[in-house]
């Protein structure tokens, strides 16, 4: 019942917006970089809308950085992990166009 009437509220708040609302989208960096920094898929864009995010993965093996990824998600937890000699940093952000650059 709870969860009903939030929906409700959800979908009736959206529904009541000016015609002139439309939503935001923020820019973000979208690529596979290769241990040379260099982009390897071909370098492009992609849209947050709503709770999405920017994410910047990087993935290091011992201090040399192995690979690093860009993009759009709706994960976006900071976070560190280690497994022996492999590191992986992930970060999100949304405050900025752009700001997950490798």
């Amino acid at each position: 019942p709870l969860a009903c009437l939030t929906l409700f509220l959800l979908i009736f708040s959206l529904s009541s917006r000016p015609p002139s609302f439309h939503l935001s989208f923020l820019e973000s960096f979208q690529c596979r970089v290769n241990t040379s920094g260099v982009c390897e898929t071909g370098e492009s864009f992609c849209q947050t809308p709503g709770r999405q995010q920017h994410f910047l993965r990087k993935v290091y093996e011992g201090d040399t950085i192995s690979y690093g990824c860009q993009g759009c998600s709706s994960l976006c937890v900071p976070m560190k992990l280690f497994n022996l000699n492999v590191t992986v940093n992930f970060r999100g952000c949304r405050d900025s166009p752009l700001c997950n650059k490798f």
